[in-house]
């Protein structure tokens, strides 16, 4: 909305994108990240957090983190700014070895580490560190040389990082686990899993190694190349774009069209990583297919897109299982699907050059995505009151007695 509002693409634009770009990875994202690998990974290594105090550490760790980034970033004419950025940095890197810590305890001694979902969720715990660790090794810079805008080079390091590292392992974990079981998905490529695993690790490294020394046009995009078509590998062997395998009754918990938002997200993630490859290809030299980037289109496709997405899908379909309650208000997420959806579109159309219709084009986007994440958090803060768990119980104990007088009904055949 800046540019309509007649403030240039300047610094102050630029400060508050690059903040509003580290509190969407690690707030939005990484927040709902945390707080559902709390809640799943003791269950998937079948072993309980033996202390509860570290998980709402993290959590205050990272709020905290993250408003001193912000604030000293945004308002970096302040005496202190620069102190808040490193004490920024600082937090959410301990938030992120609390984080990681805490589930350790748990994945150390589970007997099960190598199944498809676990592996993902142990390099999703060492990634969650690590893009702690370069977040603060950007924000330390920044404080030292008084600069209001990360470094590029390490800003877009602790990006991928965070986004194919950090979430994204975690939300394949839970894919090849939990997910599969709820859209009852045919058997996992495990060797093409595999090959994913090893290939989106491997691109991760070289694309620090090449932004961090700083080596050319050649490594970095090398390892971007590596780390999408490891993540597209992935969406063909969890075999999400493909029909169920079977069909099956439940008593109807949450949001019934979270199959789609999680398919739908799969999808845009399939079109981020082509899209990553061209813009990879752009860089070496080889191509000149995408125009240079003015608003990171394929980012927002990543994080709006797949991310997003999944985070709706996802929590319409856990958070009422975890908390026993109802959705009441279910066409406020099919309202959520449509605006979110027009905002990655009109962002993906109109992300890549500046234009009067552009302008406007992409504040109609951030108006749109803006509020659909409304929508879903109304969806979600309606979840977890007391009336919503009451309707859930009166409604399974009504289809229980149901169920129970038809069973008295049925009459006892003898043999």
């Amino acid at each position: 909305m800046m540019p309509l509002l007649g403030i240039e693409r300047s610094l102050t634009w630029l400060t508050h994108s690059q903040s509003h770009g580290i509190i969407q990875i690690f707030g939005w994202a990484g927040l709902f990240v945390m707080g559902l690998a709390y809640h799943v990974v003791p269950r998937i290594f079948n072993r309980p957090i033996q202390y509860p105090v570290p998980q709402q550490l993290s959590m205050w760790l990272v709020i905290s983190g993250l408003l001193a980034r912000f604030t000293g970033q945004t308002l970096d004419m302040l005496p202190i700014a620069g102190l808040l950025m490193a004490a920024g940095g600082i937090l959410l890197f301990i938030a992120m070895v609390v984080f990681g810590w805490t589930l350790y305890g748990v994945i150390r001694y589970s007997a099960s580490k190598s199944g498809p979902a676990e592996i993902w969720l142990v390099v999703g715990v060492i990634w969650a560190v690590f893009s702690g660790m370069i977040h603060l090794a950007i924000t330390s810079r920044m404080a030292m040389q008084g600069a209001p805008l990360g470094h590029p080079p390490w800003n877009e390091a602790l990006i991928y990082v965070a986004i194919f590292g950090f979430i994204m392992s975690f939300i394949f974990g839970i894919s090849a686990k939990a997910i599969r079981g709820f859209l009852l998905l045919k058997p996992m490529h495990e060797r093409m899993n595999r090959l994913s695993l090893v290939m989106v690790q491997l691109g991760l490294v070289v694309v620090i190694v090449g932004r961090f020394g700083e080596l050319g046009q050649v490594v970095a995009p090398v390892g971007l190349i590596l780390t999408s078509v490891g993540a597209g590998l992935f969406t063909v062997a969890l075999r999400v774009l493909e029909p169920a395998s079977k069909s099956v009754y439940r008593i109807p918990v949450g949001y019934k069209r979270y199959g789609l938002y999680i398919r739908l997200g799969f999808y845009w993630l399939l079109i981020g990583c082509v899209m990553l490859i061209l813009i990879a290809l752009d860089e070496t030299g080889l191509t000149n297919i995408i125009a240079a980037q003015v608003s990171l289109p394929v980012i927002h496709v990543l994080t709006l897109g797949f991310v997003t997405n999944l985070i709706f899908g996802a929590a319409s379909r856990f958070i009422p299982i975890f908390e026993g309650a109802d959705i009441r208000y279910p066409h406020l997420m099919n309202a959520a699907l449509v605006f979110l959806t027009i905002s990655v579109v009109i962002r993906l159309v109109f992300g890549f050059s500046i234009s009067e219709i552009g302008e406007r084009a992409l504040g109609v986007s951030g108006v749109s995505g803006f509020i659909g994440i409304i929508l879903f958090a109304i969806m979600i803060f309606q979840v977890m009151t007391q009336s919503a768990r009451d309707a859930y119980t009166m409604r399974v104990a009504a289809i229980g007695r149901v169920k129970l007088e038809m069973k008295r009904a049925t009459p006892l055949v003898k043999s």
